[in-house]
């Protein structure tokens, strides 16, 4: 008997739907694990052109905008290190192309292959690059287009599920770019660093106080400024100001004629609130201009010049009082320095603390012998009447007294010369008459002040050749005259037991008091003065030029009176500061 089969029957039309939802089920899970393999690809090239344009951005030369060709090869070799399937199809990029001088207006792209991975590294990386994401670029930020390095890595990736659904290729892309900051090295020549954390006022022009930060051969002009600017008040509401009325300026110049700009560096700028942004400088300093910049030095370009030059510039990391302490007092930690973590020092475990050391063997109470055998009072008195005296040797100057005409005076009239030796006075100093520590510099060596301050007459004169000055409680005021001033820092020239180990160091105070210094008939300062609690080292004058060889380390500066302070440092004789830095911005 035959069966009927009844046309509107739906037998076996579920089995077809169900093989159809099972092969979409299918199909769907295949491209979820290919497109779960793509997102996990772009995760680790992400990292790749992260670290890559990290690394290369180091080896930009940020000031002059050179040696692009070195940050691309090193892009492209970290790029290689972090990959973990370039295979062995290698087609480095010609990173020659971005060689030599930086044309802020004329990207280069150098373009490598690395198996499944195009790699393109850009320099410089412009305003308006598509590797910025359509992003303005923030000046304090992101830099110049000279100091950016630019990494896209593309990646075509072979379907392995989703291909029974008819693709058969997935591909990635990721972009990264990084920037160095202002230094082409690990220590840069700063002549001029202010430590104070959260004031206002730390640096400051009053009357025609003119300070000029200048170039030594291919190192520009540079200042750091490490206050927030997060404490200031209605009558002081700038961290850098020029606040003369007549003919003051704050500069930092660049390097003529090799397109090397100088820097003013200030943590306020680094990216606080816009309100303390606004009290890092007094925008007012930025154009108002002063012509010409400097009328006793011929090389100044001839252009208008300002108050505030250049416009100062972020940097995200305080200099601290770290770089001095580490090379001269390395501790394994060290306090606070006012309400500022300092980092312990990274050799503590084998380099010397020598300014504990100076202080274990001189730094007694006064009328307690520091081991030294010539005493000053057993042959002379605390203030000679002598024309001439002249010793050689070690001294102990055993003349007590913090205040007037107490502790060690050299009188009007009176030279005392102190040859080849250190020297501990038991109280303050005080210069009538002339003043002269180690002339000839066979050796270096130590003037050690237990108590008291160490002071100048207006027509005094002191010379201290490579001598390192260590206040124990006081300060330095030295009043500007006719009498004249050298004071040089020990330079390495061996042979006595502390000198050698302060090399490059004038000046190390811990006091809060006003440090001065005034313009002198023959000024010469040579090395790092240190004065992290000053309010504030005050460098003034009379109408006089104070050339300086010196690099100043203090809370505040205030340049004041008719002081005309040129600092143009030697690279051998003061501290390299470290304020390099790169940054991933995009």
């Amino acid at each position: 008997m035959s069966r009927r089969v009844d046309p509107n029957r739906e037998d076996g039309t579920a089995l077809i739907l169900v093989a159809a939802v099972m092969l979409l089920l299918l199909g769907i899970a295949a491209l979820a694990i290919d497109l779960g393999a793509l997102r996990l690809d772009r995760r680790a090239d992400r990292l790749a052109s992260d670290l890559a344009a990290t690394a290369g951005a180091g080896s930009i030369e940020p000031l002059t905008g050179s040696e692009g060709d070195v940050a691309c090869q090193t892009a492209w070799d970290y790029v290689l290190l972090n990959l973990a399937d370039e295979g062995t199809n290698l087609s480095p990029p010609d990173c020659t192309q971005l060689a030599g001088a930086c044309d802020p207006a004329a990207p280069h792209t150098a373009v490598g292959q690395a198996g499944p991975y195009r790699v393109e590294i850009t320099f410089p990386v412009i305003d308006g690059d598509p590797l910025l994401d359509g992003q303005a670029p923030n000046p304090q930020v992101d830099g110049s287009a000279c100091q950016r390095l630019g990494v896209r890595i593309q990646r075509d990736r072979d379907f392995g599920f989703a291909r029974v659904l008819g693709f058969e290729v997935g591909s990635t892309e990721v972009r990264s770019v990084a920037r160095i900051a202002a230094g082409p090295g690990e220590g840069e020549l700063v002549p001029l660093v202010l430590l104070e954390p959260y004031d206002c006022d730390a640096l400051y022009t009053s009357g025609q106080g003119q300070v000029t930060v200048k170039w030594f051969e291919q190192s520009p002009g540079l200042i750091v400024v490490d206050s927030e600017a997060s404490a200031c008040s209605p009558s002081d509401p700038f961290s850098i100001d020029s606040k003369g009325v007549q003919k003051g300026w704050i500069r930092a110049l660049p390097v003529p004629d090799q397109d090397i700009p100088g820097a003013i560096l200030s943590y306020a700028l680094s990216g606080a609130s816009t309100a303390v942004r606004a009290n890092a400088y007094d925008p007012d300093d930025l154009d108002d201009p002063i012509d010409p910049a400097d009328l006793f030095d011929p090389s100044e370009p001839v252009e208008t010049w300002w108050r505030l030059y250049p416009t100062p510039t972020g940097i995200t990391n305080r200099v601290t009082r770290a770089p001095i302490d580490w090379r001269y007092n390395c501790l394994q930690a060290y306090p606070d320095y006012l309400g500022i973590p300092v980092a312990g020092c990274p050799d503590w475990e084998t380099t010397p603390s020598h300014i504990v050391g100076l202080e274990a063997a001189y730094g007694g109470l006064p009328g307690i012998s520091p081991g030294i055998p010539n005493r000053w009072t057993d042959l002379y008195d605390c203030s000679p009447a002598d024309p001439l005296i002249e010793v050689s040797g070690d001294w102990w100057v055993d003349c007590p007294g913090t205040s007037g005409n107490q502790g060690f005076v050299v009188g009007n009239g009176t030279t005392v010369v102190f040859n080849d030796g250190n020297v501990v006075f038991d109280g303050q100093v005080r210069v009538f008459g002339s003043l002269e520590v180690n002339p000839g510099a066979a050796n270096d060596h130590v003037v050690f002040l237990r108590e008291g301050d160490f002071i100048k007459d207006a027509q005094a004169s002191v010379s201290m050749e490579y001598t390192f000055v260590y206040l124990g409680d006081g300060r330095v005021d030295f009043n500007g005259g006719s009498g004249g001033m050298e004071w040089t820092a020990p330079d390495n020239l061996g042979s006595d037991t502390w000198g050698p180990h302060f090399d490059d160091l004038a000046l190390w105070s811990e006091s809060s008091e006003r440090h001065h210094i005034g313009g002198q008939a023959g000024n010469k300062l040579e090395g790092t003065f240190f004065t992290p609690f000053a309010l504030p080292f005050e460098l003034s004058g009379q109408g006089s030029q104070f050339q300086t060889e010196a690099q100043f380390l203090t809370r505040k500066l205030e340049l004041s009176g008719q002081a005309m302070v040129q600092m143009s440092p030697d690279p051998d004789r003061v501290n390299p500061i470290p304020i390099r830095e790169i940054r991933l911005i995009r």
